[in-house]
């Protein structure tokens, strides 16, 4: 305990210092920034490296230790999905740190509960990847088609087809501005746009944004007029939202039943503690109850993804 309170106190320290230096110098440190930004306008740098940085990490080590696996290419490409300007050496030392920390919080509680710890702080920026994946595939659909629609009225208007996938980009905000502004200026470096769509919807890999992108190869192999097969096809993932909409409406009662069910336990857990806490003391004091206690909690958890997963339809 003594150890986590000293690894408590020291980042704890250490954060505060830096923010007391940062609240007393922001009018300089402001100024300094606004400067640099009128002096370095319109002047071209001489060093600026215009190659993709492939490096998994900027410890020339880790570097090393990560380059060529196939988990850091997953874990790349995942980074990439959720729009994190993370590094692969990055997202690990954080993986490890945060294990770190729940190993030397638990193991106060024993060596079970010390190896959970780890484990669950090993996976936690993980579950916040996935989070923020979620959340930025949630964004990306809304805007989709309105982006769509951008793209038909430029067309109309006398653009081409990239051009209009630029002015999208230019227009449009983060994270489907990025996107589109990504596919022009891959295609205007050379690669072919074909391959420049099938990595947009890599990067994505939506329903919506699969639909969108075959819809412009079978048009660029068959022909045809494109405005009216986008406009349709915006019409298209306008119905799927709203019924998309639909589902989550008729599936909110099972969902508010599941989080209530699991959250049941553990009120009951803390009722109890409160009204008779010398009954609930062997669940921390023995090896049986802290046993108890894990299994507890693993099937609580299991039990509400697996109502959540029920109440979930794919369409």
């Amino acid at each position: 305990m003594q150890t986590l309170v000293l690894f408590a106190v020291f980042f704890g320290t250490t954060l505060l210092l830096l923010g007391i230096y940062v609240y007393a110098n922001r009018r300089r440190l402001e100024a300094t920034a606004a400067l640099k930004d009128r002096l370095t306008q319109g002047v071209i740098p001489t060093d600026v490296n215009i190659l993709r940085d492939l490096r998994t990490s900027a410890v020339p080590m880790l570097d090393r230790l990560l380059s060529g696996r196939s988990l850091s290419v997953f874990l790349a490409r995942a980074i990439e999905r959720a729009g994190m300007k993370w590094t692969v050496g990055e997202f690990a030392i954080a993986s490890v740190l945060i294990a770190s920390m729940g190993l030397l919080a638990g193991q106060q509680f024993g060596v079970v509960v010390a190896i959970l710890a780890a484990t669950c702080g090993l996976l936690l920026p993980t579950m916040l990847l996935q989070l923020q994946r979620r959340r930025r595939v949630v964004r990306l659909e809304e805007q989709l088609p309105e982006a769509v629609d951008m793209i038909v009225n430029a067309m109309r208007a006398g653009f081409s087809f990239q051009a209009a996938m630029k002015f999208v980009g230019e227009e449009m905000p983060a994270p489907i501005g990025e996107e589109f502004s990504t596919f022009y200026d891959e295609q205007r470096l050379g690669l072919d746009v074909r391959d420049a769509l099938l990595d947009l919807q890599d990067r994505i890999n939506t329903i919506d944004i699969k639909m969108f992108v075959t819809a412009l190869l079978i048009q660029r192999e068959t022909g045809g007029n494109l405005s009216e097969v986008l406009t349709g096809l915006s019409a298209l993932i306008r119905d799927r939202a709203s019924l998309h909409d639909q589902i989550d409406t008729l599936t909110a009662e099972p969902k508010l039943t599941g989080a209530a069910l699991a959250s049941l336990p553990l009120l009951a857990f803390l009722a109890i503690m409160l009204l008779n806490r010398p009954m609930m003391e062997p669940m921390f004091t023995t090896d049986v109850g802290r046993y108890t206690l894990i299994a507890a909690t693993g099937a609580v958890a299991v039990g509400f993804l697996l109502i959540r997963r029920i109440a979930r339809i794919d369409i």
